[in-house]
């Protein structure tokens, strides 16, 4: 299957954001998101990525795979940078919604 044919838009009411909807581009994810996406503009307009459990920052899973890596997610790391790790790691996460 193509990268660009890999990429579907779906409506969904209460989910995990993309690479693409925190940063405005891509790093670790397909490329192709940005033809079916936007970044929030919550982030746009430069509000913090940090994420805090218990008063430290912590790092939070994107729903972004991986491009070129069968086991990666894509995620904001604890200095709100974008990040990826394997499947396996244990992260918290932080879900958008519609209102």
């Amino acid at each position: 299957i193509s990268a660009a044919r890999a990429v579907t838009a779906t409506t969904d009411y209460f989910f995990l954001l993309s690479e693409y909807e925190v940063f405005g581009s891509t790093t670790y994810a397909n490329s192709n998101e940005a033809s079916k996406q936007a970044q929030y503009s919550y982030y746009s307009a430069g509000n913090s990525k940090v994420k805090k459990v218990n008063g430290s920052a912590d790092t939070w899973w994107e729903r972004s795979p991986c491009s070129g890596n069968a086991n990666g997610f894509c995620n904001v790391t604890t200095n709100g940078s974008a990040g990826n790790h394997g499947a396996s790691y244990s992260y918290g996460v932080s879900f958008g919604f519609c209102i």
